[in-house]
């Protein structure tokens, strides 16, 4: 046998090229869904809040709410109740969730312009935006770590 006789060799499996594109479709597939369903936690919290208010179970929405100490459930019914401006709520619709926060928050002051004051670090909620009765936009903030609400801090 002769070298330019030689038998050809066997051809490379196809499998290492087929698990390299699985992973990778995997991981699309995976990015994907984290991304779609990364607030869906929050999502659920503000549809539990929005719920109990239309159904008029005050009671429960403050409880989802969360309140501090010092935010009393006749303030709540002020803010939430029937006599807010956009009424009891009858219907409301999810616009979207903001996720970041400012590079730069005005801060109002006594008598002159404002302060400028510069944000850093990741943010511990998000801002969910709500249609209620087809006419009011509300942002509602819900923290990350036990889901309790509250108004934006900006």
């Amino acid at each position: 046998m002769v070298l330019l006789d030689a038998e050809a060799p066997p051809p490379p499996s196809p499998w290492p090229k087929r698990l390299v594109a699985a992973a990778l479709l995997l991981a699309a597939v995976g990015s994907v869904l984290w991304w779609q369903f990364r607030y869906y936690e929050e999502k659920k919290t503000v549809e539990r809040f929005m719920e109990a208010l239309k159904a008029g179970d005050y009671r429960q929405a403050y409880e989802i709410w969360q309140p501090t100490p010092a935010y009393a459930y006749s303030d709540f019914l002020e803010d939430w109740g029937d006599t807010t401006p956009f009424g009891r709520v009858r219907s409301y619709q999810l616009l979207g969730i903001e996720s970041s926060t400012p590079d730069l928050l005005v801060l109002p002051g006594q008598g002159g312009p404002g302060r400028t004051v510069e944000v850093s670090g990741e943010a511990t909620g998000v801002i969910v935006r709500v249609l209620i009765n087809d006419a009011e936009e509300v942002r509602i903030w819900v923290e990350k770590d036990d889901q309790s609400l509250s108004f934006p801090p900006f």
